[in-house]
């Protein structure tokens, strides 16, 4: 038996892909998620769900928190647990607050009362301002004099829980790693940025439309390898870390939601997908803080080399995923 690994939001995208991995190595593995995976991510975590504790708690909980933490005593915690609909957290954002930011805190908290040995912190590429210069590095500022980070309420309360842990390892010496994953994609996902009904209606012989969106880029990472940033995170001796930051992407140069599409229709002759041009406001806003992304540090400190960095062998494994879990699921 390997050690005790504790993931918040297990039951969500990385999580779910962090477990498996963690569980077919023969580490014990604790899912801590208000709610047990379902569907897609039930079913990819089928061959090895016998080797996962399920754990009910919301990480804005700090009973729930603590109560797991002391119980299981794991050696890592690796925080994935937030929420991601950025359009509710700029409604509401006291979730940002309790839940994204109040997690983090949970997590740091426990942590430290209970000796967990390290803390992996999920943070995010919106937590950028306007990009000053690329490849964007951890040295890059996320405060300008002029302008703040770019993803609002759910980037401040990523901005403020890499603080707590910068905090917490100054005055407690907490062990911890964070990541800033780009644009997370792959079978199970659940927020679409474009790929996901591309993917999933033209495996199925459905049309795809969007009125606009056409230039839109990002730095689309597989979740494969961001969860292999996870692992080699988790592993890395203390003695060894120097960086603390690292950019969970493929460091390549940028992909346009239109070059998704071409590399769908490629993938899957006969593909009907059609996106407009344009950008919306929204896509205005989070286009600020997208810049070719350094992932030097991450190749010579934690050995983190991306096997999905072309787009499309990234999506062939989707498209090669999805269509087996149709044929195994099919009624």
């Amino acid at each position: 038996m390997g050690r005790t690994i504790l993931v918040t939001g297990g039951s969500g995208l990385l999580g779910s892909y962090v477990m498996r991995q963690l569980a077919e190595r023969g580490d014990r593995v604790i899912n801590f998620d208000a709610r047990e995976p379902t569907g897609e991510l039930a079913w990819w975590l089928r061959p090895v769900a016998d080797h996962i504790r399920f754990v009910a708690g919301g990480v804005d909980m700090w009973g729930d928190v603590a109560a797991a933490v002391r119980e299981f005593a794991p050696e890592v915690i690796v925080h994935t647990a937030a929420i991601v609909d950025l359009p509710l957290l700029n409604k509401r954002p006291g979730l940002a607050a309790s839940v994204n930011f109040g997690g983090t805190f949970s997590v740091l908290e426990a942590a430290r009362v209970f000796g967990v040995s390290r803390v992996v912190y999920i943070s995010s590429i919106a937590l950028l301002p306007s990009i000053q210069y690329q490849p964007v590095d951890a040295k890059h500022p996320i405060f300008l004099a002029s302008e703040g980070p770019g993803g609002s309420f759910y980037a401040a309360a990523k901005v403020a829980g890499e603080a707590f842990c910068w905090a917490y390892h100054q005055s407690f010496g907490l062990d911890h790693i964070i990541l800033r994953p780009s644009a997370v994609y792959g079978f199970g996902m659940r927020y679409p940025i474009y790929i996901k009904p591309m993917v999933e209606n033209s495996v199925r012989g459905l049309p795809t439309r969007f009125a606009q969106g056409r230039e839109f880029p990002r730095d689309y990472t597989h979740v494969l390898d961001v969860t292999q940033m996870v692992l080699r995170a988790v592993d890395i001796p203390a003695e060894k870390v120097r960086d603390r930051v690292f950019y969970a992407a493929t460091g390549r140069p940028l992909v346009t939601a239109g070059q998704v599409a071409e590399v769908v229709k490629k993938l899957i002759p006969g593909a009907d997908i059609e996106i407009g041009s344009g950008l919306s406001e929204n896509d205005l806003i989070e286009i600020r803080y997208r810049g070719v992304l350094s992932i030097e540090n991450a190749r010579q400190q934690l050995g983190y080399e991306p096997q999905f960095g072309d787009i499309e062998q990234g999506i062939a494994q989707y498209i090669e995923t999805y269509r087996r879990y149709l044929a195994e699921t099919a009624p």
